[in-house]
């Protein structure tokens, strides 16, 4: 690809231009057709996957623990004060005692399973948004060279337009390598002594089509990266109601003396 996009030709060859143009877009076609398959099989499996938010917190209820709601009114109630739950990157309501070891250390995993995959969740939505917005402007640099490529041969259209109709003919041997290298390939049928006229509007009509179907893609990435930042409006929404909600328990506990 590097090779075929540094090849240079003269202001007037438009049509080696398009030919070689031609190749390099299938292909990039391909790149990106390929990527958008994947990106499809990967959003299908991501599907099962729920929206994961902070821990929940409960209500305290004095004399049972924490984790697994036992009685723990005449048992030693573990705890974890404010610095040993800064020390270990928890938060616990205040007031909450646990029945045990196993149930305090339960709690503790718990909460660190769940923060890691929030953390890991909101990483993921963030790299999605921004590989979206990159595919944007990826599809809009390809319709912006569409369009010049387009406008390019209209300007030859009219030049062609004002040559005598001897001066179009086109002598089949004198086709250009890439569009040869084309044929062989299979991606450019072999003509029928076709004018220059005539393969030039033929070439501009490809191109409309490409740009009208680059135009649907852009409009399905537009669509994706607005569902993408939703879900992570809806994340950070649901994680400020849990926040929102921890404090009305935390007052709540406070209220009813849960500490007396």
């Amino acid at each position: 690809m590097n090779k075929l996009e540094g090849v240079r030709f003269s202001g007037g060859e438009v049509v080696l231009h398009e030919e070689k143009d031609n190749l390099a877009q299938k292909y990039r076609s391909l790149i990106g057709k390929l990527s958008y398959e994947k990106e499809t099989i990967l959003r299908q499996v991501e599907k099962k996957i729920t929206m994961v938010t902070p821990l929940r917190q409960k209500v305290v209820k004095t004399g049972y623990c924490y984790f697994c709601d036992i009685s723990i009114a005449s048992d030693f109630p573990y705890k974890l004060r404010v610095e040993e739950q800064n020390t270990l990157g928890i938060k616990i309501a205040e007031g909450a005692a646990f029945c045990s070891q196993e149930c305090l250390l339960g709690y503790c995993k718990e909460y660190k399973n769940r923060e890691k995959l929030r953390q890991e969740e909101e990483k993921r939505n963030k790299e999605k948004i921004a590989k979206d917005r990159r595919a944007i402007t990826e599809i809009q640099g390809r319709i912006a060279d569409l369009t010049e490529r387009i406008n390019r041969l209209e300007r030859r259209e009219r030049e062609l337009e004002l040559l005598p109709e001897s001066d179009q003919i086109e002598n089949p041997e004198n086709v250009g390598f890439f569009r040869r290298l084309g044929q062989k390939l299979g991606l450019f049928k072999k003509p029928h002594s076709l004018s220059k006229l005539e393969r030039l509007r033929k070439i501009k009509g490809e191109l409309n089509i490409q740009l009208e179907k680059t135009g649907e893609e852009l409009q399905k990435s537009l669509v994706i990266l607005s569902l993408d930042e939703q879900k992570e409006e809806e994340r950070k929404r649901l994680e400020k109601k849990i926040i929102l909600e921890k404090g009305r328990i935390t007052t709540k506990n406070k209220e009813e003396g849960v500490y007396e």
